[in-house]
């Protein structure tokens, strides 16, 4: 990497607008100016869905794998951003960015009908106080280290395994009631300036909004983020923490799974580390989960009460090489262990995953890039999950059954405006 997209993160998310020469088309008022930036990133998918078997370490097959063609917006996207110098050094900042399917898909989990889908917010930044937003946004946990994955927003995107996935009930797989690796709704977030190349971040999420009457006494649910983060040029550092109380059944729970009970929590630290010397550049994220939902209604009486039911550790491990000023191979390794299944062996058998990744970058300007990769996601006999990220594009492919191996080959083109 050129530079360090720690840096870059913080800017173009948290801070005031870049300047608009670095841009497209714009207007300005007499208050400031408006900048109209966004990302067209599609791909030509061939992927495969592989078989496994119907419950987990069973020995029933599914129905045969599916192989399919498909067009995939790989989070394409339109924003709008812009500042007011109110003097002293302070700033009035706004943000209203929206997901753009320019493959014309209609999943719900990535909507094309909506606006503000994705970061949108408004507060004040300060070169010498920070900035503090008030909006949708990512949190701290997953800006930390979402410019390590050298796949990001695409089907061989590390968030297949990393970040906590979302427990799915109809497969019975997952690793998280809520993903830590998201963009949440109802933040308030603060980030700190530069210091000796050090920034801190931290967000608080309110939980959904009107919450209704459960007995006992209900609670909306809320999550704190929190990340240090440090850019030396070549060295760069990370360490975040991220906690989720998902609150009531009923009344806003930040989780979809229906544990049945309050004070529900979840937690999830992680450390990444990236390093860049000449044509080179390493990536490596490790992270460690744990909740007390051992036994809740939500995952069938499963476990001790108030055990650690998805706890887990993961990792990744990427690296790339420059071959010219243009043209670059990367290499991409997830893993994510065994789900702790709170002191029930059974629910924990044979839960752990792993997916590689092999990609080719081609620059044609500092805008745009046409690349290729595959990647392949090889599930244990008890694990189910999927390639693809739902806040990463339209495309993906499901897993077929628990110890299935899906994959994707994958040509696609990024243009940056």
């Amino acid at each position: 990497m050129k530079k360090s997209l720690i840096a870059l993160a913080i800017a173009g998310v948290f801070v005031a607008p870049v300047a608009m020469a670095e841009h497209g088309e714009q207007s300005v008022t007499a208050t400031g100016e408006v900048v109209i930036y966004g990302q067209a990133n599609v791909a030509f998918d061939v992927v495969n869905s592989s078989n496994g078997t119907t419950t987990k370490n069973g020995a029933t097959a599914t129905p045969a794998s599916v192989n399919a063609n498909q067009v995939s917006s790989n989070a394409s996207r339109i924003g709008f951003k812009g500042s007011e110098d109110l003097g002293g050094g302070l700033s009035a900042i706004y943000q209203i960015e929206t997901l753009v399917n320019i493959d014309n898909s209609t999943s719900a989990a990535t909507p094309t009908n909506g606006f503000a889908t994705r970061n949108t917010f408004a507060g004040l930044s300060s070169s010498s106080m920070g900035t503090l937003v008030l909006g949708r946004h990512d949190t701290p946990y997953k800006l930390a280290t979402r410019h390590q994955d050298l796949f990001a927003d695409t089907i061989a995107d590390n968030r297949s395994l990393m970040g906590g996935v979302t427990f799915n009930a109809l497969t019975g797989a997952g690793s998280a009631a809520a993903s830590f690796d998201g963009r949440q709704t109802d933040v308030v977030a603060y980030i700190s300036p530069a210091m000796s190349g050090f920034t801190a971040a931290v967000a608080y999420v309110a939980g959904a909004e009107n919450p209704v009457p459960a007995n006992p006494s209900p609670t909306k649910g809320s999550a704190w983020s929190l990340a240090g983060m440090y850019n030396a040029g070549a060295l760069n550092g990370s360490l975040a923490y991220e906690v989720h109380d998902l609150g009531t059944v009923g009344s806003g729970t930040l989780g979809a799974l229906p544990l049945g009970a309050p004070s529900q929590k979840e937690t999830a630290w992680k450390l990444g580390v990236g390093y860049t010397m000449d044509q080179f550049a390493v990536n490596a994220v490790y992270e460690k989960t744990n909740d007390n939902f051992g036994g809740a209604t939500g995952l069938a009486g499963v476990g001790t009460a108030g055990g650690d039911f998805f706890g887990h550790s993961a990792y990744y491990l990427s690296g790339k090489y420059n071959v010219t000023a243009s043209d670059a191979v990367k290499l991409a390794y997830t893993h994510s262990g065994d789900i702790n299944g709170a002191n029930l062996a059974a629910a924990k058998l044979n839960t752990a995953a792993h997916q590689v990744s092999l990609g080719y970058d081609h620059s044609l300007s500092k805008r745009t890039t046409v690349y290729a990769l595959y990647t392949k996601l090889t599930n244990n006999a008890g694990a189910a999950y999927a390639l693809g990220n739902a806040d990463a594009g339209s495309g993906g492919i499901a897993a077929n059954g628990f110890n299935s191996s899906p994959s994707a080959f994958g040509l696609g083109m990024k243009h940056a405006f």
